[in-house]
């Protein structure tokens, strides 16, 4: 019995040894992807593939919530381990830090007042043309905003803090359009009226600017190659048996995995 005690003993300081304490940096005003709960918990679709991610590298993960714009640079400081907040993968972002495997990838839209001849809009160079000299609403710091400033040179490019502010600036007709991911838009749009907020044109992906990246990845800093690996073999072990499928449908209703 002693034996085995002092056998337990030397196994659970291996594995305390060998755990890791990672501090992960989000911007939790984006649902479903991360919002905080009434409890002021942070909840949301990253909240749950980073939570499993932790899980499947034996790491001890704490979230700290911070605003969008100063993630990528919180992590390059130091103040972050990892950033999970729907963070999409390009060249740019890829030459300060590096990214994981991409887990998802999410289409994006222009949602517009109601009345705005854009809605009619049937392709992204229509889009383009309609929206050329607009008021364009955008969250900072995103890659939504390199789209519009990389393709819309003559619009009036407007950031924002929030998703929300951007959807109640379009409303009060300060702005004429808005861009986001579809998923972020779809609760905005429900709660303040399919009537008063419209889709315009189609769903867009980088097939359509190549400015909103690879997919959506976990990232760290720079040459951080034994976690990158095993973050990435956790990714693709959680793509191939579903569960990211599982978690998207749960917080989207359909599957935003990368396939």
């Amino acid at each position: 019995m002693k034996r085995l005690t002092i056998a337990l003993g030397l196994s659970l300081l291996a594995t305390a040894a060998s755990a890791e304490d990672l501090r992960v940096g989000t911007s939790a005003d984006y649902p479903p992807w991360e919002s905080v709960d009434a409890s002021g918990n942070i909840v949301g679709f990253d909240k749950d593939v980073g939570d499993e991610i932790c899980k499947r590298i034996s790491a001890t993960c704490t979230w700290q919530n911070q605003a969008y714009d100063g993630l990528l640079p919180g992590l390059q400081v130091g103040k972050f381990d990892l950033v999970i907040s729907g963070v999409s993968i390009n060249d740019e972002r890829s030459q300060k830090v590096d990214f994981s495997a991409a887990y998802a990838d999410a289409p994006n839209s222009i949602v517009v007042g109601a009345g705005n001849h854009s809605a009619d809009s049937k392709s992204a160079s229509e889009l383009k043309s309609s929206l050329a000299k607009a008021a364009i609403g955008v969250q900072t710091g995103t890659t939504h905003e390199q789209v519009l400033r990389a393709n819309f040179p003559d619009a009036d490019v407007r950031v924002y803090d929030r998703p929300d502010q951007v959807a109640d600036d379009l409303i009060a007709g300060r702005i004429d359009a808005g861009l986001m991911e579809r998923s972020a838009w779809e609760p905005l749009v429900k709660d303040r009226g399919a009537d008063k907020l419209i889709y315009a044109g189609p769903l867009l992906t980088s097939a359509d600017f190549h400015e909103f990246g690879k997919g959506q990845g976990v990232a760290m800093g720079k040459g951080k190659s034994d976690l990158k690996q095993k973050i990435d073999g956790a990714i693709q072990a959680m793509l191939q048996d579903g569960t990211i499928k599982t978690i998207s449908e749960k917080w989207f209703g359909y599957d935003v995995s990368k396939k």
